[in-house]
């Protein structure tokens, strides 16, 4: 019987991103990623997978329930589709509140998706240049099926994976981690991020990002993180 899992939780990743200048309501931020899932390598994404992301820059922090609830209102009258969930940027030791936008079909959209939000008395940043590695966190839904112990494929994203391991990791342990497992794995190519989905407990996991991954793969590469983490 197929179990499924709805839930709520956080993802930290560090992507490159810079400002977006086109396509954009005049004197606002929007930052955009350059390199979506840097650390994946392996063979092209699947014909009509878009995994472009943006994030429009809050003059100030809202919390995740408002975002939350003016994105389903914008959804229900929005002609186009999209995604919207609050994020935290961390750029040299800035941050920054968002939205972070995914699964629209053009940057066209964007001025028309601004001001949706703008009438809900969301206020924007105003423009500046920003170039650079950022530590983003998105507070996001999930629809997660579980596919063995410790193991959930996500059901919105066929590329999407989630392993579950014992302990928060900060990220520089995480990325040193990732790398020393990512040398020993060299047939299997993956991007890797942080995250904690709200079950009964927090539950730590690491966000596996792949194509054609098997319940197999997803066990070595859990294994791999469990073995290195027992080191501390």
């Amino acid at each position: 019987m197929q179990r499924i899992i709805e839930t709520m939780g956080s993802i930290a990743k560090v992507e490159k991103l810079e400002t977006l200048s086109a396509n954009i309501l005049e004197n606002t931020l929007v930052l955009k990623e350059i390199e979506p899932f840097p650390g994946y390598h392996g063979a092209n994404l699947p014909s009509g997978y878009n995994p472009t992301a943006v994030y429009l820059v809050l003059k100030k922090k809202a919390s995740t329930v408002r975002i939350k609830r003016i994105t389903q209102g914008i959804q229900k009258f929005f002609k186009h589709d999209f995604d919207g969930s609050p994020a935290e940027i961390c750029v040299n030791n800035d941050i920054f509140y968002c939205i972070r936008l995914r699964n629209f079909v053009n940057y066209e959209i964007l001025p028309d998706l601004q001001k949706a939000y703008m009438h809900e008395n969301l206020k924007f940043m105003k423009k500046k240049k920003i170039s650079g590695d950022g530590i983003i966190e998105i507070k996001k839904n999930f629809e997660l099926e579980k596919m063995a112990e410790g193991m959930y494929k996500d059901l919105e994203d066929p590329l999407m994976f989630y392993l579950q391991i014992p302990k928060h990791l900060n990220w520089s342990l995480f990325k040193e981690i990732t790398t020393s497992i990512k040398h020993n794995l060299d047939d299997l190519s993956f991007d890797g991020a942080l995250g904690a989905i709200y079950m009964k407990e927090i539950t730590e996991v690491v966000r596996i990002f792949a194509r054609d991954m098997t319940v197999d793969d997803l066990q070595k590469i859990r294994e791999r993180y469990l073995e290195e983490l027992r080191k501390y």
